[in-house]
């Protein structure tokens, strides 16, 4: 049994490591390439073209659901209308390079599209609802620039190439590690101990399914990534991908203290057209999705059996990034400790 659960967990590791592993090198350059600065400049309109560039520039960055927020406060602060910055909040967290590659991995290139249209559209509709709506509302003005010394805010600052290996090399995977193993566990338990039709009928495309994926989804944290191997263990138990859509699509976009952040951001109004604009399109993305695309589980199975010798040594590769992410930030931490021993004498 324990040989069966591991074996399994194993392959789903493997099954998407390599694009992780891709994705998070390429997460790395824009960390660099792109700094949350240059972010703030092109957003910093108010019109329905900082709402589409905020959808689209935040389709491929690799900030999650909490990340996200100082950079949207950023950009709300130096003038950006509400709809660009919900746009921004909206299409970040869903997506991210990484996240990208590692549902090709897990779930092919048709449902990979889906999912970045979703997106995109999540950020595009909510953003200009919430300008058309929420105009009147708009009281606040550009705040006036501040100058780029220590005490402005690290999110506007350029990132420096020491800033970004070490972004890319320990905090980018201690952000991930241990959700995603987690995530990759419970998916393991779940594909062993639960049979495929665990979850049928209703309960697993209808609406009870929308409505029971959305009620878990709205307060749970969890990244794009991260939420790839919940949604595979959910497939796995019988949900239909209709519903493993809905919850890849708010999931990463909503949580407790990202709801709380936009309330102070946006204002109330903002965020209620935000959440229930996220909802409606992830259900009915998720409806279309039940109609029209296919998804078996013995598809993932059938993947599993044909996994190649680079899907295991990607996941030996995966895991050693992670354990150095790990002893570098003790290293670090004992270096620190060590230096502030040294000043108190």
């Amino acid at each position: 049994m324990l040989i069966e659960l591991t074996k399994t967990s194993w392959n789903i590791l493997a099954e998407f490591a390599p694009y992780l592993l891709i994705g998070f090198s390429i997460a790395g350059l824009l960390h660099y390439w792109i700094p949350p600065k240059l972010i703030i400049e092109q957003l910093g309109k108010s019109n329905i073209y900082s709402v589409i560039k905020a959808a689209v520039l935040g389709i491929p960055l690799p900030l999650c659901s909490c990340s996200v927020i100082p950079v949207a406060t950023s950009i709300r602060k130096i003038g950006a209308s509400r709809g660009a910055t919900i746009s921004f909040l909206s299409s970040t967290p869903q997506t991210g390079v990484d996240s990208i590659l590692a549902t090709y991995g897990l779930f092919g290139w048709i449902f990979t599209v889906i999912k970045l249209a979703v997106a995109l559209l999540c950020g595009l509709v909510s953003g200009i609802l919430v300008d058309i709506f929420c105009k009147q509302a708009e009281t606040s003005s550009p705040a006036p620039e501040q100058k780029d010394d220590d005490s402005h805010h690290a999110s506007t600052k350029n990132k420096s190439i020491s800033a970004s290996l070490r972004y890319f090399f320990v905090e980018l995977p201690l952000d991930l590690y241990k959700p995603l193993l987690i995530g990759i566990f419970i998916a393991g338990l779940i594909n062993n101990f639960l049979p495929s039709d665990f979850f049928s009928g209703s309960f697993s495309s209808g609406l009870l399914a929308f409505i029971g994926i959305t009620l878990i989804s709205l307060p749970l944290y969890v990244c794009a990534v991260e939420s790839l191997p919940l949604a595979f263990a959910f497939l796995s138990a019988g949900i239909s991908p209709g519903a493993v859509l809905v919850f890849l699509i708010v999931g990463p976009a909503t949580n407790s203290a990202t709801i709380l952040a936009t309330l102070k951001i946006i204002g109330k109004q903002a965020t209620v057209i935000y959440i229930a604009t996220l909802v409606i399109i992830a259900w009915t993305a998720g409806y279309l999705t039940n109609l029209f695309l296919d998804i078996q589980m013995n598809d993932f199975k059938e993947h599993h059996a044909h996994l190649s010798i680079w899907h295991h040594i990607s996941a030996g590769v995966l895991l050693a990034y992670f354990l150095n992410a790990v002893l570098c930030q003790s290293f670090f931490l004992r270096k620190k400790a060590a230096v502030s021993h040294c000043d108190m004498n």
